[in-house]
């Protein structure tokens, strides 16, 4: 599961002050710039559904969610566009009480 695949959360979890964290996965790189960011706009659309529309209740029955925080780790380096992208999505959906998080992980920072 990742941002290739938008039917699927790819994790999610709690905060200790009733926020619910989904994470997205994205490990594809910029060389086809428009392709990813529709994509990932893709992506985070089904997570704006998911949280708006409740969907998480299935799975956190006894909780009382009050805002929701989409984290997405990034394999590679973000361009320009695709970080005046997440601002833009920010700027909308903070009205719905939605944060936009994410961070780069390069491929190299990991060991075996």
């Amino acid at each position: 599961m990742s941002v290739v695949d938008n039917k699927t959360v790819d994790g999610a979890g709690l905060t200790d002050d009733k926020g619910l964290i989904l994470l997205i996965t994205d490990h594809v790189d910029w060389n086809e710039e428009y392709q990813h960011l529709v994509m990932l706009q893709e992506k985070i659309n089904a997570y704006i559904t998911f949280l708006k529309e409740k969907q998480y209740e299935e799975i956190y029955k006894e909780e009382e969610i009050a805002y929701g925080i989409i984290e997405i780790h990034f394999l590679h380096d973000l361009s320009d566009n695709a970080k005046k992208f997440l601002q833009a999505v920010q700027n909308q959906v903070a009205e719905l009480g939605i944060k936009i998080q994410y961070c780069v992980s390069q491929e190299n920072s990991y060991g075996i």
